[in-house]
Formats: C-alpha cells, structure tokens, sequence
C-alpha cells in the first residue's frame, strides 16, 4: 500500500500568492470585456456630445484602471526578488501583499463599474425629429391630409400639415396610414 503524500502546509504568504494567480485569470477576463465592449460600441451620434465624450472617458479609465489592477495583482502573484533590497519578516511581506492584492481586486471591481456607467449612455433618450408619424388621413368626404400626429383631445386626430394644425373627429376619418413622406 502507498501511504498518502502528506505535503507541509505551505505558508500564507505562498497561499497569497497563488490566490492572486487565481485572479490573474479574472482580470485578463476584465480587460478583454473592456476591450470588447469598447470594439463593439457603436456609439449614439444621437447623444449629446458632452455624453459621448464622459462615455469615452469613462471606457477609457475603466481600461486604465483594469490595467493599473492587473499589475498590482501580478506583483504578488510573480514577484520580483531583485528589485527591493529587502523584503523584511514574511508578515510584514504578508501585510503588504495582502494590502496590494486588495487594492488590485478594488480597483477591478471600479473598473467594471466605470465601464458600466459609461455603457449606461446608450440608454439616453433620443429626441424624435419631426414632431411624429408621419400619416396620410383620408375623410370620408374625400378630403385627405398629410402630416404628422400631434396630440388631440378624445375623440379627434390632428394632424400637423406644413406646420399648421387640422383637427378632425374620429367619426369623419375613412382611413389612416403610415408614409414615409408627403
């Protein structure tokens, strides 16, 4: 019979290290979404221009920040050992680490955040130019009109023809349909 592998425990700050590995993976994920959504946007050219200025500075501090996070994270997870003259007691190693990862992993999360807010501007409201519709209402007396719909008190249709409101009841309209012109 082989007897298990009993493996020493390994120290926290190895643990540390290879959590933050573990996230290395996630944050790749983050940056490539970022780069994604920042491709497939198509923009709103119907947006104001102040928003779709604040939307591309927000995609643009998202990509920076998942980039600022993801060197934080790979600073623990691959350390350097020739960089620093020393690296003190392995809890003050510990302490720091632990200090960097978490910062890493918030500035993600803001990442994420940042490119949500500014995706959220594709939900701006557009402005419909023209007034409405465009119809063609034919009376039943053989009078017929061409224009847009406007609002009418209950009962009636109003139609917005050269700038100039014509009322008419429901009760005199033979037909109403959609154009594309008049």
């Amino acid at each position: 019979m082989a007897e298990p592998d009993h493996q020493a425990p390994e120290s926290p700050l190895a643990e540390l290290r290879a959590s933050a590995r573990g996230w290395q993976g996630l944050q790749m994920a983050v940056i490539g979404f970022i780069g994604l959504c920042g491709v497939l946007q198509g923009g709103r050219p119907d947006n104001p221009m102040w928003l779709q200025v604040w939307a591309g500075l927000l995609a643009l501090g998202a990509l920076v920040l998942a980039l600022v996070a993801t060197f934080l994270v790979a600073r623990v997870a691959w350390p350097l050992y020739g960089g620093q003259a020393s690296y003190g007691t392995e809890a003050e190693a510990l302490a720091r680490e632990g200090r960097r990862l978490r910062m890493g992993l918030a500035l993600t999360v803001v990442a994420l955040a940042a490119l949500a807010l500014g995706t959220a501007t594709g939900w701006w409201p557009q402005s419909e130019e023209g007034g409405g519709a465009l119809v063609a209402v034919q009376a039943a007396d053989g009078q017929s009109w061409c224009g847009a719909l406007g609002e009418a008190a209950p009962g009636a249709l109003r139609i917005e023809v050269e700038g100039a409101p014509v009322v008419v009841s429901i009760d005199d309209v033979a037909a109403v349909g959609p154009v594309d012109s008049c």
